[in-house]
């Protein structure tokens, strides 16, 4: 008789573990690719961590970097159940970092961000609303560099060759096969979006609504940018910043004048 009870037991615990599982899916896996970020961790780990949505998985790679990024990110993980971290015993590339929590996920749909970047709060919430029959949600994003907070709006681009803006819905990329290609370090994440393209996928491009991704380059990032496109791209903050500065004093300017009539 008792062993008849604990087995009605198992059952009845094993059912309730079930229907947890059920009842609290993991709605997106967030892949995020690290090497040598130790001065920008904290801000990205730190922003996916306080998403508005909180069915997330967070899948940290460590492309065995140099300096304190693995550090930090042990750290994170002890603060959040969410978090898993991956060690690379060589550094490997950024396509084999994200296919390897491609790999892993459990989430219905995958995201990526840059260790290097910040992402609004409510991104990935809002990229879910509109997941239903979709693979691929796209998002906006604005970009900049790490010592400015000032941003080039999104509508100054055209189609988007990244990923880090999007989430793919899991199913459609394990049923296509489809991975980064790892014979190469630069532009795969753009060779990746045009594979996803050959296999037809349902994508919803969301409105702006000011919910963005920060795209922050920095020289010598995954990206490898130079002394030359950061100075350019310098410039190009620094005319907006300039611009809307000139708007604020003409306002001024119209308010006083209004005011004295």
């Amino acid at each position: 008789m008792s062993i008849l009870r604990y087995l009605l037991l198992l059952i009845v615990y094993s059912y309730q573990l079930l229907l947890i599982k059920c009842s609290s899916p993991i709605k997106i896996s967030v892949i995020i690719p690290v090497y040598n970020s130790e001065n920008f961790l904290n801000r990205s780990i730190q922003a996916v961590m306080d998403q508005t949505l909180k069915d997330l998985e967070i899948i940290c790679i460590d492309d065995a970097s140099t300096d304190r990024s693995l550090q930090i990110l042990n750290e994170f993980k002890e603060k959040d159940s969410r978090i898993k971290v991956i060690s690379m015993k060589e550094n490997k590339g950024p396509s084999i970092c994200r296919n390897t929590g491609i790999n892993i996920a459990n989430g219905e749909y995958v995201g990526f961000i840059d260790s290097d970047d910040d992402v609004d709060t409510r991104f990935y919430e809002n990229l879910y609303n509109y997941t239903a029959n979709n693979d691929m949600i796209v998002g906006n994003y604005v970009k900049s560099i790490n010592d400015f907070d000032d941003y080039i709006p999104n509508r100054r681009f055209g189609k988007t060759v990244f990923v880090w803006d999007t989430i793919f819905r899991r199913k459609f990329l394990d049923d296509n096969n489809l991975r980064f290609p790892t014979n190469i370090r630069y532009a795969e994440d753009k060779i990746f979006r045009e594979n996803c393209y050959k296999y037809q996928p349902k994508i919803f491009k969301t409105p702006d609504e000011g919910i963005y991704y920060y795209y922050k380059q920095r020289e010598g990032s995954l990206c490898n940018r130079g002394k030359r496109y950061m100075k350019h791209m310098t410039k190009r903050i620094n005319r907006i910043i300039k611009r809307r500065n000139q708007r604020k004093r003409r306002n001024i300017a119209e308010v006083k004048e209004y005011s004295m009539v």
